[in-house]
């Protein structure tokens, strides 16, 4: 352990809003970063360990008739569906907005029931609105509560009272399904109760929720599906992955995924891309549930910003670590990007029976490996030196008053602006009186003048793109103690684990764009031996979004190490994107979180 300050004194102007203290170092090696890479769909199907069949029933309600509406849970049922066509599963049934109306559902997962044979692999998700009403089994529920998901047509009158569906009905139909032998992966996309740990500024636009506040029925003519061989709750099946957007005492956001237009659920969007093979950390072509459960809860973590923890729960007879949830078979292709493939010298194709190749090592000599000393003075090439980040869509930026006029000047390096009205769903709000930058219910940063704005424009969609990429295969790290603003003086943890025989970058992205390496820093051991990193980081001036990046990787990245020494205390965030798409190697896993501070 080193105990010691680490305190990084910047020019005025790019400061960062942290201070790293000293590190409780776990690791088996540190330095490095991970190369955008994925299975390819069309060469990869999803299957059954036990060699039966593959069966969904897939259900998203955003059209409400008498609740308020949602924004992607339809979507996310399509995103899902797709997923799991694209892999090779044939028997997939989706029912949408008014085809989701009790009659259906019931009819839909009973004709499952009827379908499924033994050893089948069975998929039910759901999104939509959920709630919770007193428990009708006495003894069920540990607060007394049972969660219930809202069809189209409920309302608090006879006849709409029969539109929900009980979650003790859920648990009755997947104890059909065990009888006849089947497993099954249950995902709830919805919230059903409670509030959220850090507040939402009032001046951004309205978020949207999977919750609607809890009611009286004076009159419910709900007649439950139950029968004797009913479980008394999840923990009395046998078979069973539960993946739950939230726990009961949270809320479930519609979030924004980089690159996708409209809102959507994070857990549906980590699933669907968990189905296509990103929860296979290890390429074996095998996802345990303890590998599912990871990626999905770190991909819905960093989508969110902290704001969402989902719950997932396995049969107590299964063990999550060995047991497999479903395997990845046929030809698979690994796809590399440039840089990959420049590191690698080949371009990292390969086709094995049920396994995904493993990536290339990449080795280089010692002589060629600078000290952390002399990397800190090394100087770009110009020839070498990233240029402008250009994506396609552009930023969305309001102000608080919806006048346009005071955008006229801003002129982002790395990405198109758009002035849009603040209830036109931006990306950014700012405000013209306080001039603080408001980002989906977050003050970014605080006292920025229209002429700093271009840097917090570039910064939004270099985060964007960050989140991007951390989805693809997801470095596990977690902010402590929680997601509520920080505040002067407070201390900060980053927690990273599972980085054994691995090495490690992780850098801060303040809210006006300013890099700060935060390790390797001064005479930080290249290499380290047990299996996880615990960094305190002390909150400071200035104020507002802070974006932690972990990189890990199997060999230390001397290239991208370069790069983020020669950006450090600069706005070079459309750079470091750059250096990222240029360097990170083949096996790199990346974790992107924000927390936020506070004067």
């Amino acid at each position: 352990m080193m105990s010691r300050w680490i305190t990084m004194r910047m020019p005025r102007g790019l400061d960062c809003g942290i201070t790293r203290l000293c590190a409780t170092i776990g690791l088996a090696a540190l330095i490095g970063l991970m190369t955008p890479h994925a299975y390819a769909a069309g060469g990869l199907s999803i299957s059954n360990p036990d060699g039966a069949a593959v069966r969904a029933l897939v259900i998203g309600i955003d059209d409400y008739q008498h609740v308020r509406k949602l924004k992607g849970a339809v979507a996310d049922a399509t995103d899902i569906v797709t997923s799991l066509k694209s892999m090779g599963v044939g028997d997939v049934v989706v029912l949408t907005n008014a085809q989701a109306d009790r009659a259906s559902v019931l009819r839909e997962i009973s004709a499952l029931v009827e379908r499924t044979k033994n050893n089948d692999l069975i998929f039910l998700s759901i999104a939509g609105h959920g709630t919770q009403e007193p428990e009708r089994v006495k003894g069920s529920e540990p607060d007394g509560m049972e969660n219930v998901f809202l069809l189209p047509g409920f309302e608090t009158t006879p006849t709409g009272s029969v539109e929900r569906v009980l979650g003790s009905e859920f648990n009755h139909f997947i104890r059909q399904f065990e009888l006849r032998g089947a497993r099954v992966i249950f995902v709830a996309d919805t919230c059903h109760g409670g509030g959220m740990v850090r507040d939402i500024d009032p001046r951004a636009a309205e978020m949207s929720f999977r919750q609607v506040p809890r009611y009286t029925l004076l009159v419910d003519e709900l007649k439950p599906v139950s029968d004797s061989n009913d479980p008394k709750s999840e923990l009395d099946l046998d078979h069973t992955a539960f993946l739950a957007a939230v726990d009961r005492y949270t809320k479930a956001p519609e979030v924004r995924i980089p690159g996708i237009d409209g809102l959507r659920g994070a857990l549906s969007y980590a699933v669907a891309r968990a189905v296509e093979g990103s929860a296979d950390i290890n390429h074996d072509g095998k996802v345990t549930l303890k590998e599912l459960f990871s990626n999905v809860r770190q991909v819905v973590y960093q989508l969110s910003d902290q704001r969402q923890n989902i719950v997932t729960i396995s049969s107590p007879p299964q063990t999550p670590d060995t047991d497999v949830a479903f395997e990845l078979t046929r030809g698979v292709v690994l796809i590399q990007g440039p840089a990959a493939r420049a590191a690698s010298g080949s371009a990292g194709s390969g086709a094995i029976e049920g396994q995904a190749p493993a990536p290339p090592a990449v080795t280089a000599k010692a002589s060629t490996i600078p000290t952390l000393a002399a990397a800190a003075t090394k100087e770009l090439p110009a020839g070498d030196a990233p240029g402008p980040l250009r994506l396609a869509a552009p930023i969305r930026l309001a102000a608080l008053d919806g006048k346009t006029s005071y955008f006229v000047s801003v002129k982002p390096k790395d990405i198109p602006v758009q002035a849009v009205q603040p209830t036109d769903n931006p990306d950014l709000i700012w405000d013209p009186v306080s001039h603080d930058v408001i980002a989906w219910g977050d003050v970014v940063a605080y006292g920025i003048d229209v002429a700093n704005l271009p840097t917090v424009v570039d910064r939004t969609a270099a985060i964007r793109e960050l989140k991007r990429i951390a989805t693809r295969s997801p470095q596990i790290m977690r902010i402590w103690p929680d997601d509520r603003q920080q505040r002067a003086g407070q201390t900060v943890e980053v927690d990273l684990s599972d980085v054994g025989s691995r090495a490690v970058l992780l850098f801060n992205v303040s809210g006006d764009g300013t890099i700060q390496l935060l390790y390797p820093v001064g005479s930080d051991a290249a290499l380290a031996r047990s299996a996880s990193l615990r960094l305190p980081l002390r909150v400071g001036e200035p104020f507002g979004a802070e974006q932690i990046v972990a990189v890990t990787s199997q060999q230390r990245m001397v290239d991208l190490e370069t790069a983020l020494m020669q950006f450090n205390r600069r706005r070079a965030s459309g750079q470091v994107i750059k250096s990222l798409e240029r360097y990170l190697p083949a096996d790199a896993r990346i974790a992107s979180i924000s927390f936020f501070s506070a004067p």
